[in-house]
């Protein structure tokens, strides 16, 4: 096995025939996700971090434990004949793989141990959240909605108008219709303010996370190209963001409705940049 890479807080390692993208969280010594990942979550890193590295990414089956149009909009990749498998493990773990041969060598990859009792009470609410009778009490949001917007905000394409703007819109304060000329933002930001939600004022549709969590932790954040947003910071976050910290976005889930995970961008502190 070659080095282990740390790569949107998950772990990727290489094999002659394959790659492999590990969840770093242990409980009792078998590998579990975090509190806000899955297998469509670790998928969608690996296929980024070979993008990123110029590794030709040819797929031609996905496991459907992966959510493939999630995936699609976050990568840009779409399907091909004879392309490699995207197969999930229950070792919390996704191998891209040309054959059937998926040995790896697990007991190599690092891990981190997760208190248990708050690994099993987040999994509880997400099932609870998940409960297609669990109806949110805040705005409701349409998957109609969602989809227009998902693509636009996974891979942060933001409208070139003359000015930058991001997330795109239709029309400008003055109701002028807005170009559709796009850019891809960094995928990098600076912290300028941040702050954590009580579990009492979080939005409704954590409500059930939210106090397991101890609250919600949000950034606001200035992009190079000059929009501003506000994120999420995910849910294993190791330390609170400070004002000038570097984030880095990372795709994790967000919440239930309507029995499905809402997908979206979380900022996670750019280890790199410390």
């Amino acid at each position: 096995m070659n080095d282990i890479i740390n790569f949107h807080g998950y772990l990727i390692s290489q094999e002659p025939d394959s790659f492999t993208i590990y969840s770093p969280y242990v409980v009792d010594e078998l590998r579990v996700f975090g509190h806000d990942s899955d297998y469509t979550t670790i998928a969608i890193s690996l296929i980024k971090h070979l993008l990123n590295n110029g590794v030709e990414v040819l797929i031609g089956l996905v496991d459907d434990r992966i959510n493939f149009a999630v995936l699609k909009m976050a990568t840009g990749i779409e399907l091909v004949e004879n392309g490699s498998h995207l197969q999930c493990r229950e070792d919390a773990s996704v191998v891209m793989s040309s054959t059937n041969n998926l040995t790896t060598g697990l007991a190599k990859v690092p891990s981190k141990p997760l208190d248990k009792e708050l690994y099993q009470s987040v999994k509880e609410a997400w099932k609870t959240e998940l409960d297609i009778r669990n109806i949110s009490q805040g705005a409701y949001v349409s998957m109609q909605q969602y989809n227009e917007s998902l693509s636009a905000r996974l891979s942060l394409i933001a409208q070139n108008d003359g000015t930058i703007i991001w997330p795109p819109r239709q029309m400008n304060s003055d109701g002028v219709t807005l170009s559709k000329g796009s850019i891809n933002l960094s995928p990098n930001a600076s912290v300028m303010t941040w702050t954590n939600l009580s579990a009492a004022g979080a939005p409704s549709e954590f409500a059930i996370r939210a106090p397991i969590l101890g609250g919600l932790t949000t950034v606001m954040v200035e992009f190079s190209e000059g929009p501003k947003g506000v994120f999420l910071m995910v849910d294993d976050k190791e330390r609170k963001p400070i004002i000038g910290d570097s984030v880095e976005f990372v795709v994790r889930m967000l919440y239930g409705q309507e029995g499905i995970i809402r997908y979206g961008a979380k900022a996670r502190i750019d280890s790199s940049h410390l």
